[in-house]
């Protein structure tokens, strides 16, 4: 696919944003999830839950399974922050590990922007959502406090029962986007929600070929004061941007 320097290219920025963080949906919850027996009352718990919902950061570890063409397995980690201010939602994403050795690779998405920094070759990716912001916005911010309702606005979104996940009860989803170019480059995404929080605690997105990420979330804070600079990146001297 040519890219276009003016607008956002949702399948490079996508694909880019589930092999770095597989971003993503979060938290594990302070209190367990009650009878929770159809869709309908997940949904409305959500809707609850994400009106008293600001921030939320974690440690942040993932599991990546290419099944094909070949079988392989890397495991990464970092730390992430999500926070969502005048309806508008914004993460930080900070690598620090690739199979356990050090890297540092720095990923923000705010305001209609994705950036990906990656300072061992001083480079940053820009890329702009423009007019297809909604989609952007959808894949990055799945879980992050959103409500019931905004969840449906992109995905089809089915009730697969209830599930333990690190000895908490969690609402068990599985989404469908309803955008036809986000599903043509993951059909199908995984989504353990402790509802009385408004946030998820596992999270499996699969890919066309049938590759999938896991990923988990630890030492959680939710509504922790947000630093006022930490959805900006600061980058070395020399650094090269390329805007997509």
């Amino acid at each position: 696919m040519t890219l276009d320097r003016r607008t956002f290219d949702r399948k490079t920025c996508f694909r880019a944003f589930f092999r770095i963080s597989s971003v993503l949906a979060l938290f594990v919850g302070v209190r367990p999830l009650f009878a929770a027996d159809d869709l309908a009352s997940v949904l409305a718990k959500l809707d609850v839950a994400s009106v008293k919902f600001k921030s939320a950061q974690a440690d942040i570890e993932w599991d990546n399974v290419q099944v094909a063409p070949i079988e392989d397995r890397d495991k990464q980690a970092g730390t992430v922050l999500f926070q969502r201010k005048d309806g508008q939602l914004s993460m930080a994403l900070h690598l620090k590990t690739d199979n356990g050795k050090p890297i540092q690779k720095d990923m923000v998405y705010a305001g209609g922007l994705f950036k990906l920094y990656e300072p061992l070759i001083k480079q940053m990716q820009v890329f702009k959502a423009g007019s297809n912001r909604a989609q952007a916005d959808a894949v990055m911010t799945i879980g992050f406090g959103g409500s019931g309702k905004d969840l449906q606005k992109s995905w089809q979104v089915s009730y697969a029962g209830t599930e333990q996940v690190d000895g908490k009860a969690a609402a068990k989803l599985e989404l469908v986007p309803k955008d036809e170019n986000a599903k043509n480059t993951f059909p199908k995404v995984l989504l353990w929600v402790d509802t009385e929080n408004g946030i998820a605690l596992k999270q499996q997105r699969f890919d066309t070929s049938g590759n999938y990420a896991v990923v988990s979330y630890h030492n959680i804070r939710v509504n922790a004061p947000v630093p006022s600079n930490a959805f900006e990146i600061k980058t070395a001297a020399g650094t090269q941007v390329v805007n997509h």
